[in-house]
């Protein structure tokens, strides 16, 4: 990413295409603003893939779900380029391996950082967790209210909102995704 390149083609936007006095002092640095924005925090992770698995070896044999709950995210709508922010939930029954704790939340806000659909971000990260950890069996779902309806469009402003999921091994038995399910709904009352 070219952060000068950002900052000078939002100027131009905000100037000629928008019509905005970039004297106004509260608009100054905002192209400043916004390339770093865009460069360092939103769109950090175009381009690459999650590699920070740290992993333990199963010792004990664990054999029942593992249930990271209610991780914040923010992403940005590949349609709109405007914000869909919610909660995540990535559950796993390892084999051989043990995740971080601090890892699917990592691996979450790495692949929202870019600019993505909610249906792709959830297959992103199932996909890169079941590559790296192999379990038997990975969930992951995930809630968030979009912009694109709430600030425009149709104007939901009520909470309206889109729930994905995504699958992996025995997750697909419907005895196991219940009671993963039940943990979300856990999670959501605790």
């Amino acid at each position: 990413m070219d952060q000068s390149k950002v900052q000078h083609y939002f100027k131009l936007l905000m100037s000629e295409g928008l019509g905005f006095d970039l004297s106004d002092p509260n608009l100054l640095d905002t192209p400043k603003r916004v390339a770093k924005m865009y460069c360092s925090e939103w769109f950090k992770s175009v381009g690459s893939e999650f590699t920070d698995f740290k992993s333990f070896p199963n010792e004990e044999k664990y054999t029942q779900i593992i249930m990271y709950d209610r991780i914040h995210f923010t992403s940005f709508c590949s349609h709109h380029f405007l914000p869909f922010t919610g909660l995540a939930w990535l559950g796993y029954i390892p084999e051989n391996t043990l995740v971080g704790a601090s890892k699917p939340t990592r691996l979450i806000q790495h692949y929202a950082s870019r600019p993505q659909l909610q249906e792709n971000l959830t297959h992103q990260v199932l996909n890169a967790f079941v590559n790296a950890i192999k379990p038997e069996g990975a969930i992951v779902v995930m809630r968030a209210i979009h912009s694109c309806m709430t600030c425009r469009g149709v104007g939901q402003t009520n909470g309206a909102g889109m729930i994905t999921d995504a699958l992996h091994g025995s997750f697909f038995k419907p005895e196991v995704k219940s009671e993963a399910l039940e943990l979300v709904k856990l999670s959501l009352i605790a």
